[in-house]
């Protein structure tokens, strides 16, 4: 439980910034969000609207904290599911319940020996089970089929949003000056403050891929991103895996639950800025994608009914996320960024291990590291 009156400030309102308040507020913190864009913005500055959202892990064998993350994640929005099933009253979360079929084109070194009950996450989720090599279509190397959670992000995000100004969070909607590092910022933010919050116990830097010009942090860098959204739900969680440096892309087709849309994706293009949409783009992954939901080809011609074309930046960082506390100063600052394409399936374990980082420093204040 938080100390009487700790104050906490939130800075960023992504899916990361949003939950990180739910879970301090949940532990009994008082929190203040600033933000440029909150929830029902559209802005290509803003990350988490434009994401496709269901958990799939990105975690590598090795990276066990990033695994327990993802868990913590799944397992949570299996009890808000629960809970929405046995209240019809309680806020509509935007989360649902799918099959997801999930397919391997090459040999993965998170599948060991080709066999997908080999991976970390086969005993995680429900229902996994490896489809037998003699059902795989030619060119697939593996596949597997679990049940997994699929997110309609705009609702989900005015869900977080609610639920952490229910819980008492203050909002404060501004842009942070960046051309004088991270200090000068939160010097200009404690301006913005209400007189009441005298004291500021600890800053969150939730900013995303803002944090690269923000901190500044060289290691950010974007990870573009395009999707196609198309009239209908698809049946089922449609992901074809293939990690080709040469062009790494992903395949998937994700229903928007209760929505009435889907969308197909999708690209991974390190380092690309473009911010628009590219057309050669849009008729690659409308080609890739008509074979694996043909139950959404309603269109002319036989084709998608298409609504929108979106661009977004994963926020990606050389060495991955970053979680940490450290002093600037004389002000406390835990760091939540960098979390790539895996922002919505870590967001509920690495809010709680920002809460734990919070409350021991509030409660036993060390050093991590020190910058001025």
């Amino acid at each position: 439980m938080a100390s009487s009156g700790s104050q906490i400030v939130v800075i960023g309102a992504g899916v990361t910034g949003l939950q990180t308040s739910v879970s301090l507020l949940e532990a009994g913190y008082g929190v203040t969000i600033i933000a440029k864009h909150f929830p029902g913005d559209k802005s290509i500055e803003y990350t988490s609207p434009w994401a496709g959202a269901h958990w799939r892990t990105h975690a590598p064998l090795d990276d066990h904290e990033q695994q327990k993350w993802d868990v913590e994640s799944y397992n949570y929005w299996l009890s808000v599911l629960e809970n929405e099933r046995r209240d019809k009253s309680a806020p509509v979360s935007g989360l649902g319940l799918y099959d997801s079929h999930f397919f391997w084109v090459h040999p993965d070194p998170e599948v060991p020996g080709g066999d997908p009950n080999r991976t970390w996450f086969a005993p995680q989720v429900l229902s996994f089970k490896a489809i037998p090599k003699s059902k795989l279509l030619p060119g697939i190397h593996a596949a597997a089929t679990f049940q997994s959670v699929m997110i309609n992000v705009p609702q989900y995000l005015k869900y977080l949003l609610q639920r952490a100004t229910s819980l008492g969070a203050n909002l404060i909607r501004a842009a942070l000056p960046t051309d004088g590092g991270l200090s000068a910022a939160l010097t200009f933010a404690e301006t913005l403050l209400p007189p009441h919050l005298k004291t500021v116990d600890v800053w969150v830097n939730a900013t995303g891929l803002g944090a690269g010009r923000l901190v500044p942090d060289e290691k950010m860098f974007p990870i573009r991103g395009q999707t196609i959204i198309v009239k209908g739900e698809a049946q089922r969680i449609t992901t074809v895996e293939d990690k080709n440096p040469a062009n790494p892309n992903v395949t998937y087709i994700l229903p928007r639950p209760g929505g009435g849309r889907s969308v197909l994706g999708g690209t991974k293009q390190a380092n690309n800025w473009q911010g628009t949409p590219d057309e050669e783009t849009t008729k690659e992954i409308i080609e890739r994608a008509k074979k694996w939901a043909p139950e959404l080809l309603t269109g002319k011609d036989g084709g998608f009914e298409v609504l929108d074309v979106c661009v977004g930046f994963r926020p990606g960082r050389t060495g991955g996320v970053r979680v940490e506390i450290e002093k600037l100063g004389d002000k406390t600052v835990c760091h939540a960024y960098g979390h790539a394409g895996a922002g919505y399936q870590n967001s509920i374990g690495s809010a709680q291990k920002v809460v734990r980082l919070i409350r021991d420093s509030i409660e036993s204040p060390r050093t991590v590291t020190s910058r001025l």
